[in-house]
């Protein structure tokens, strides 16, 4: 998670040349201290540089030819956690196409290892214990090996996730391994206490991320003995808006209710409404304070549900509360008389950001040592509405996501510059990175559609990527290929006279909670289904996807558009290509019963109908006004069919009028609802869901 802009310190560099010490900074910068940074900061090893240091891209290169004809001088970055995962550049002296590299006694695969020059090479390390690890290279070849003793630090914890927004109020798991963590420890992030802090056990503890400036920060932690734990680079604030934010936490009721009020963009809203409602059905009512919080000492019994408004920002409610703590992000009502005046920001303004940069090459390994390879098992194009073409994608969390063939214009060709591959360049979002790369045959007919057929693909993951960062040589091998066919019996789809009437599925491949759409893996089929779907064009799980598997998504919808009533599976994994794959159960359809179209609204009391099925773990209500500026997310564990909303002033609620209702029911595996996040709300993070739609008169 280093940030990797570098630049060349000319000083050094002619001062070391001209002492004759251009030997003695590499093994410096190798054995603990990084003499080639400009900050001069203090390092575990490798050349790298301490936060917010600069390394110098030419210090590995500067005294190559000096010294033993095969060495390894560095690793960047030199630490990571115990999970592998982390891209590095290794240096050093002798390297070839058949190197080996081992970090410790683990051995890095083959897919995961480009050897850019006899100076570089590029890997993905593997998982390992706590502590300093021997980073060595052999060439499988001659024999020759090198070792840098060690040359690369596990970290004993990880943050999860790994970066958040510069507002604060992410919820960070921070996971440990041979930790001792109980009462009294404590964690800070850049040095800021992290809030409503948790310690579940030795090697697990949960907190809110502090607001904080864009950068790459250092984690640490103290437990009551005094014992300090850093890992440096483990958490990236940027501005925006990740799905760990907000939601419920802490310690479980009875004691102080918190409750934290911001804006979409994460500004602290004071004098926003807060009514609590208990179990017992007393009420209270407070208003944030100009830090955007209300405390109730002694809430009501719990369960409680949890309201919070303000003038212009949409209500949201919490059902089912068990826990101490409520942050909530209040979207803007989408109104004129909700406008700032003129020549004020609106409230959900945030502050801009550079987007950070990719830059790497797509890399073919079946040519000369060193040189760019031809396109190998990429077809031939035919004719000049033909090419070769390739484009490079940043892997996200959405498994539903169809692949998409961006700008002909991005595309990476045979054409393109390059020293061992063929050159791109890719806008990226920070934090820590899978990118992915297709390349196949395009045709580009006359006054016709572009269309594309894939034939190869290459995978690197562990990039990481700071805000604003420019991040170089990050080599993609291009070693997959689109030969293996995957099938599946969808069991138990919902069916009737008003729908579903069709299953919409896709297959893409789980790269580690981030996943890879597959080129043709999309189809739609009518309702009832007469045996098993298949696809074809798959990739084998094998090479850098070793690890991997696959993802199932199949949505039982209405209509060509997909629409409700629909219920959907998400993300259902796995490894098996060699037989029909059973996919359900679904989760059945709820309907919103109060309001109804029928009746007039009371203002308060709102009750779900549940189709018979499965159990689920997640209700998601909302009621939004007639003209759409206004809706009120309701949110309730999956057992509930009945939630008692407080009367809002009409500035404060819904205008009166029409209503436009949704329901959605989830399944989310391993939800705890007592920590549920904003990022569990949404159908990017459920495993299963279903949803309707109606209206009411309020």
């Amino acid at each position: 998670m280093l940030h990797e802009r570098r630049r060349t310190n000319p000083s050094l560099t002619i001062a070391a040349l001209a002492l004759g010490l251009v030997g003695v900074v590499v093994s410096c910068a190798g054995g603990g201290r990084d003499l080639a940074s400009t900050s001069g900061a203090a390092d575990a090893g490798g050349l790298q540089a301490g936060d917010g240091g600069v390394v110098a891209d030419d210090a590995a290169s500067i005294g190559l030819e000096a010294g033993a004809a095969y060495a390894v001088l560095g690793v960047q970055p030199s630490h990571g956690p115990f999970l592998g995962g982390t891209r590095v550049e290794v240096r050093g002296r002798g390297f070839s196409s058949s190197s080996r590299v081992l970090f410790g006694a683990v051995e890095v695969p083959a897919s995961s290892i480009v050897v850019t020059d006899p100076s570089h090479l590029q890997a993905v390390t593997p998982g390992g214990d706590p502590g300093v690890a021997d980073v060595t290279v052999i060439d499988t070849v001659s024999a020759a090996h090198a070792t840098l003793t060690g040359g690369f630090t596990y970290d004993d914890f990880y943050a999860s996730p790994d970066n958040g927004a510069t507002s604060g109020g992410t919820h960070v798991a921070l996971i440990g391994r041979g930790t001792t963590w109980g009462a009294g420890t404590t964690a800070t992030i850049d040095g800021k206490a992290c809030g409503d802090l948790v310690v579940d056990d030795a090697t697990h503890l949960r907190c809110t991320a502090p607001a904080g400036t864009p950068g790459v920060k250092a984690i640490t932690i103290q437990t009551a003995d005094g014992t300090v734990d850093t890992a440096r680079d483990a958490y990236t604030y940027a501005d925006t808006i990740d799905g760990y934010r907000g939601g419920l936490d802490g310690a479980a009721l009875p004691g102080e209710l918190r409750v934290l009020a911001l804006d979409a963009s994460g500004m602290l809203v004071p004098g926003a409404t807060v009514v609590v409602r208990g179990a017992d059905a007393v009420v209270q009512t407070k208003l944030t304070d100009p830090g955007g919080l209300a405390d109730f000492p002694a809430p009501p019994a719990a369960p409680l549900t949890v309201t919070i408004s303000a003038k212009c920002l949409q209500p949201q409610t919490f059902d089912g509360v068990r826990v101490r703590s409520v942050t909530a992000y209040l979207d803007a009502v989408q109104s004129v008389a909700c406008v700032p005046p003129e020549g004020q920001p609106p409230p959900t303004g945030g502050k801009s950001w550079t987007s950070p940069t990719v830059n790497g090459e797509l890399v073919w390994r079946k040519g000369s040592e060193f040189m760019r390879a031809p396109w190998d098992g990429i077809a031939a194009a035919n004719g000049p509405s033909q090419r070769r073409a390739a484009y490079v994608f940043v892997a996200y969390g959405d498994a539903l996501a169809r692949f998409v063939l961006p700008d002909p214009s991005v595309a990476v060709t045979e054409t393109s510059p390059g020293t061992i591959g063929y050159q791109y360049s890719l806008g990226a979002p920070p934090g820590n990175l899978t990118l992915y790369a297709v390349a196949g045959v395009e045709t580009h007919p006359d006054g016709g559609a572009i269309s594309f057929e894939p034939w190869g693909f290459g995978v690197v993951r562990g990039v990481a990527v700071a805000p604003e960062a420019v991040v170089d040589r990050v080599m993609i091998p291009m070693d997959g290929a689109f030969t293996r066919g995957v099938r599946l019996t969808p069991a138990g789809a919902p069916f009737s006279s008003r729908g579903p009437d069709r299953l919409e599925t896709s297959i893409s491949v789980d790269l580690g909670g981030v996943f890879m759409p597959i080129p043709y893996g999309a189809r739609e089929d009518l309702l009832p289904i007469a045996g098993d779907l298949s696809f074809v064009g798959v990739p084998p799980l094998t090479g850098v996807l070793a690890t991997s598997s696959y993802s199932l998504s199949v949505q039982d919808v209405n209509g060509g558009l997909g629409g409700a009533p629909l219920s959907a599976l998400v993300r259902v994994p796995t490894r098996n290509d060699s037989t029909p794959i059973a996919v359900g159960p679904f989760v059945p359809i709820p309907h919103v019963t109060t309001p109804s179209a029928t009746s007039a609204w009371d203002g308060h009391t709102v009750t779900v109908a549940v189709d018979p099925g499965s159990p689920f773990d997640l209700l998601k209500v909302t009621l939004t006004s007639a003209d759409g500026s206004t809706t009120w997310t309701v949110v309730t564990p999956g057992s509930t069919r009945s939630i008692e909303l407080p009367i809002l002033s009409g500035d404060l609620g819904l205008p009166s009028g029409s209503l436009s209702l949704g329901v959605w029911a989830a399944r989310v595996d391993g939800l705890d609802y007592g920590r549920v996040r904003y990022g569990q709300l949404s159908r990017y993070s459920w495993n299963a869901y279903a949803y309707d739609f109606g209206f009411g008169r309020y």
